[in-house]
């Protein structure tokens, strides 16, 4: 389901999926401050989620989950795919992102959906008490013809 009004009311349900998918999740008052913003959009499921920035010509992934019990059934592609045909509609050029580099997962699933490496950022993430650099992906929308 494409999140748009009254965004902020989902802020409880995807904190809980955001913490069941991730070691540093987000609080309910990180979703409700991010949902509150006019330039986040969002898809949420009973079983996964996908939050983003949309300014001008350019989205940005903010995050994107699927609950471990329903990993590896193209959820998370199918949530990609409905980002793009959003994206194209709406005349955006490009998405970018940042992935963690031992995120293998995720690298997959961002390279067969077209996403290429276009820099670095050292140390972004901090997990089980170590630094981890990220990896900037980005992804150009054609334009319909």
């Amino acid at each position: 389901m494409l999140l748009s009004d009254g965004m902020v009311a989902y802020a409880e349900p995807l904190a809980v999926m955001h913490a069941a998918c991730f070691e540093r999740s987000w609080s309910v008052s990180d979703f409700q401050s991010l949902l509150g913003l006019p330039t986040t959009i969002g898809w949420i499921t009973d079983t996964s989620f996908l939050v983003c920035s949309h300014v001008l010509d350019e989205m940005e992934i903010l995050t994107i989950g699927v609950l471990p019990f329903a990993r590896h059934r193209g959820i998370a592609s199918s949530l990609l795919s409905q980002l793009f045909i959003y994206a194209a509609a709406r005349n955006v050029h490009r998405i970018f992102l940042e992935v963690a580099v031992n995120n293998t997962p995720a690298l997959s699933l961002y390279q067969k959906a077209g996403f290429r490496q276009t820099g670095c950022r050292r140390g972004y993430y901090q997990m089980s008490g170590k630094t981890v650099d990220a990896l900037c992906l980005t992804k150009d929308i054609p334009s319909d013809p």
